[in-house]
């Protein structure tokens, strides 16, 4: 049984020393496991892995606040969980860690992990340690820490060079509000405010929240954050990792904020495909009233530069000199942009698309069991040997017609394309058209 340092009897919190011990207790309780190869075996229960941020995103987060100049003292991670995104930004920057959890058992794990996957021989591990106790209480918090420091014979009042919050919110919901996170913001951010280290843009804070969070709830959150930090610049995140969604939403405070008020990252596997800043500019949508033209272009683009607001600078850069662009689409999972010619290609532009291809076909009905036949046969007359279905279909059959439709084209040796679907406006009122585009 592991035992914390209890440090007086007027406060409730309890300190956790990483150590070997305490990763054997650790291991009794969970095993260890890597989520890819590569990556540090950590201590997490199915509920911890399904929370915690991937190791992929913690280590390229580190990265980004590397490059910017953190005051001497201690990183904090307020609601620690796991631990991972503690332990990469301690790792990568070099700083003493000091995790707070409400839950003994998931500190305990979090102080394995960091035991475990810190690099031990660096000096400052002796001063990590994880806090079980109520974050809120800044006061009982950092004084069960600095006492536990000195029964270690460590004579040092660390300061607090940065706070890190993912505070916990409801499971499935699909809408979030800041009342229902865990630990409360407002609390957590006045209670930690005298100790943290103020430079002249102001504390370092990274507060990681729902991506489910609407405008008006982010604008809650900015009040929350004006409160306590006056004037201190802030700058919001948007991260997608290609899967059609919004997939990390943070707002970085004073001393790692951008010159920008928002930024939107495309992720890779273990790095930043693609990142454009800048301020928010809202976007037409333009309604279709006849089938668009052959030869013209179709891009489904990703959600989160949309949700970031920053589409038309992405715009400005994407599209050639003289170029006619529309917004087809910029709700839900495919926002889609028509223009008459290819996008230009580099990085920083592709890394924001999913697909981009040239129209070649219409069809006025949705691909169905009856008609795939048809669909493959005009496909094959194209020279289309793939077809990859991204209209609006019910989810119970579209992977049976995905499947019947790559069954179909097997023996064909042609390009790549997509189907999508767009609306048209008539007289007679709306319908869809479904379009397929071949990829570029």
């Amino acid at each position: 049984m592991i035992r914390g340092e209890k440090m007086n009897g007027n406060n409730n919190h309890t300190a956790l020393i990483p150590s070997e011990d305490i990763t054997k207790e650790a291991g009794n309780r969970v095993s260890p496991k890597s989520a890819r190869k590569g990556e540090p075996l950590l201590h997490m229960t199915d509920d911890m892995r399904r929370l915690s941020t991937p190791w992929a995103i913690s280590m390229v987060r580190a990265q980004q606040i590397e490059s910017f100049d953190l005051p001497a003292g201690v990183i904090l991670d307020a609601a620690v969980g796991s631990g991972a995104q503690l332990i990469a930004l301690a790792n990568e920057l070099k700083r003493p860690a000091l995790g707070v959890e409400l839950d003994g058992n998931i500190a305990v794990l979090c102080a394995a992990n960091m035991h475990s996957a810190s690099d031990t021989e660096e000096m400052q591990r002796t001063l990590d340690r994880v806090i079980i106790g109520d974050s809120s209480d800044a006061e009982g918090a950092i004084t069960t820490y600095w006492n536990s420091l000195m029964k270690s014979g460590i004579r040092a009042h660390p300061p607090i060079a940065m706070l890190h919050l993912d505070p916990a919110r409801p499971r499935d919901a699909q809408n979030h509000h800041v009342d229902e996170m865990k630990p409360s913001l407002m609390s957590v951010l006045k209670s930690w405010n005298e100790y943290l280290q103020t430079g002249p843009r102001g504390p370092a804070v990274l507060l990681d929240l729902s991506p489910r969070l609407g405008e008006e709830q982010q604008g809650m959150i900015e009040a929350i954050v004006e409160t306590v930090f006056p004037g201190a610049p802030k700058t919001w995140e948007w991260l997608s990792q290609g899967g059609g969604r919004v997939d990390r939403l943070s707002l970085w405070i004073g001393a790692i904020s951008s010159k920008d008020e928002r930024r939107c990252i495309r992720m890779g596997t273990k790095n930043i495909i693609a990142k454009i800043e800048g301020k928010k500019k809202n976007s037409k949508v333009e309604t279709l009233s006849k089938p668009p033209p052959f030869g013209a272009y179709i891009s489904i683009i990703d959600p989160a530069l949309i949700q970031s607001g920053l589409q038309e600078k992405w715009i400005s850069k994407a599209v050639k000199e003289g170029t006619g662009h529309s917004w087809l689409r910029i709700e839900g999972r495919r926002p889609l942009l028509i223009h008459t010619d290819s996008l230009i290609d580099n990085d920083e532009i592709n890394g924001f698309v999913v697909s981009t291809g040239e129209i070649v076909q219409h069809r006025l009905t949705p691909p169905e069991l009856d008609n795939i036949s048809q669909i493959a046969s005009a496909a094959s007359r194209n020279n289309i040997g793939k077809i990859t279905l991204r209209c609006s279909l019910d989810p119970e059959i579209q992977p049976t017609l995905q499947r019947r439709l790559d069954k179909a084209l097997r023996d064909v040796d042609g390009a790549k394309s997509y189907m999508i679907d767009v609306d048209l406006e008539r007289g007679s009122g709306s319908h869809k058209l479904y379009v397929i585009c071949k990829e570029s």
